[in-house]
């Protein structure tokens, strides 16, 4: 009997040692793991969850490869592949209470630099961008009243500031990315969550311009008029230093504000309102002396349907007085998976979007409406933004004048991310 009993627990205790043997193996594949992560580089999720036990550094990145045909053209017509953001980027925390977020792009950055720009010279519109993305660094000891600084999105709008490049509905994000104002550098208080009542609030200063081109807060955009932009930029040619050892040291005086205020009431309503403020360069004839966008969305969902809408204005765009703009749209989708319709294996959402921007002022182009018909497959619905495919078709209305424009070469007539054709995309994504 004690013979036996002592086999037993020699037995267990192998047993147990093989368990503690395949955990620690485990543990020795997964946790290095942990430091790579599918993840949307949304910068307004980057600290979410704050309670996260992962203090990284977390690498992150995704590739977008298009497809994309246009259809109704006057010149030639063909199928021609290409890539629309490539992203890379680090984050973690730091110290307990401060966390950090660099992100640099190769957004269609799919030739090398010099046969990239002399194919822009040549066909305007085939362009690419690279560098620093966004470069944050976030002090959370107090959660209802964090301060964000350094490069990363301006407070203006829903889909612009809540959603990443590989987590939006559709290949392209709505036309009203004109009217805001992107990245620029600043400093920003911001809660997610106040006290846990579900409002959410951002009020910052940057400096008096947006990092990116074609919106209405930059100096190096294209607009529909004949007047060149008139966006104050942060330094000024000065008789003091402007820089030393590489860090600006005199700026012009102006700035830009913004600010954002919302309320999650749960899954099926998120409402914000946001807007920003900006001092021109000069008020000259025919320009303005100030800057002005606001923006108001509403999103939510419930059992894989989604839906989101917003309405966007700006007046005197870029700066030039009399010049403004309005985007609204409303955006449908349906998770079949989600809503218990298909297998894992088939993890399928069918989407649509309308939309419809104009120019206010004496530009005379009317209405451009975009009609979006999209459908999002992903290969794992526990991970859908590690490994997806997402297939547009745009069919734009009311696109005769900004056609005509365009063919003149006014380029800037026709808003960031608007089809003036009939298009077929098709756009292939992988992340880690």
């Amino acid at each position: 009997m004690h013979r036996s009993i002592q086999t037993m627990l020699s037995r267990r205790g192998f047993i147990m040692k093989k368990n503690l043997i395949a955990l620690a193996v485990a543990a020795a594949v997964l946790v290095p793991g942990v430091a790579f992560a599918a993840t949307s580089d949304g910068s307004s999720k980057v600290f979410l969850p704050e309670n996260s036990q992962d203090t990284g550094p977390i690498l992150y990145g995704f590739a977008q490869i298009t497809g994309s045909q246009q259809f109704g053209t006057p010149g030639q017509e063909g199928l021609i592949f290409g890539a629309h953001r490539i992203r890379l980027g680090v984050k973690g925390t730091a110290v307990p209470g401060v966390t950090y977020n660099f992100q640099y792009k190769w957004d269609g950055a799919w030739m090398s630099g010099g046969s990239l720009e002399s194919a822009n010279s040549l066909f305007p519109g085939v362009s690419g961008e690279s560098g620093v993305q966004d470069a944050e660094i976030n002090f959370g000891f107090i959660p209802e009243v964090q301060l964000k600084v350094g490069k990363f999105r301006v407070p203006v709008g829903m889909e612009r500031t809540q959603f990443g490049g590989d987590d939006l509905w559709f290949i392209q994000r709505s036309m009203n990315q004109s009217l805001g104002a992107d990245r620029s550098a600043g400093a920003m208080f911001h809660s997610s969550d106040v006290m846990g009542t579900g409002i959410y609030y951002s009020a910052g200063i940057f400096d008096n311009h947006s990092l990116d081109g074609n919106n209405a807060f930059t100096l190096f955009g294209k607009n529909p008029t004949a007047y060149a932009p008139n966006v104050g930029v942060p330094f000024v040619k000065t008789t003091a230093q402007t820089s030393v050892g590489g860090v600006l040291t005199q700026g012009s005086g102006r700035y830009l504000f913004a600010g954002m205020v919302g309320y999650k009431l749960n899954p099926l309503l998120n409402v914000e309102l946001s807007g920003a403020r900006a001092d021109t360069l000069d008020s000259a004839p025919g320009y303005a002396k100030q800057i002005d966008s606001w923006n108001v969305g509403a999103r939510g969902g419930m059992m894989g349907l989604k839906y989101m809408a917003e309405y966007s204005h700006v007046t005197s765009y870029q700066g030039i007085a009399g010049l403004g703009a309005q985007d609204w749209y409303v955006a449908l989708a349906a998770n079949l998976h989600q809503m218990t319709l298909t297998p894992d294996w088939l993890d399928i959402e069918p989407a649509f979007r309308f939309e419809r921007f104009n120019w206010t002022g004496d530009n005379n182009l009317g209405s451009l409406n975009n009609y979006t018909i999209g459908v999002n497959y992903s290969f794992n619905p526990n991970n859908p933004y590690a490994a997806r495919i997402q297939a547009n078709y745009v069919i734009p209305q009311g696109g005769s004048m900004y056609r005509q424009a365009y063919g003149l070469g006014h380029t800037g007539s026709v808003p960031t991310n608007g089809y003036i054709y009939n298009t077929m995309v098709l756009q292939f994504q992988a992340g880690f």
